[in-house]
């Protein structure tokens, strides 16, 4: 054992700082990214969240249309939630 931790994700993050509107639990919170997969995000939000909670992301590329997008909380760490993406495949392009 070489004490790396081992990355056992399917699909690579990418470290991006995008705008994102977070609408959840009848809240809405305007946030930037932290990473982004092409199943989830990672966003800087420092309110707590429930694991299970369904979301609407508005995700702004700074150089594309935006894009909205259902999600879940996945996880919720302590620098901030991880979302799930709800009906967006591996596919989507980014």
């Amino acid at each position: 054992m070489t004490g790396q931790p081992v990355d056992l994700r399917r699909h690579p993050r990418m470290k991006v700082s995008w705008l994102v509107t977070v609408e959840i639990g009848g809240r809405r919170y305007e946030r930037h990214t932290i990473d982004l997969s092409p199943m989830g995000v990672k966003i800087s939000l420092e309110e707590p969240v429930e694991v299970g909670s369904r979301a609407r992301l508005v995700l702004r590329p700074p150089k594309d249309p935006a894009l909205e997008i259902d999600a879940i909380v996945w996880r919720a760490d302590g620098d901030g939630p991880t979302f799930f993406f709800v009906g967006v495949g591996p596919d989507v392009g980014w």
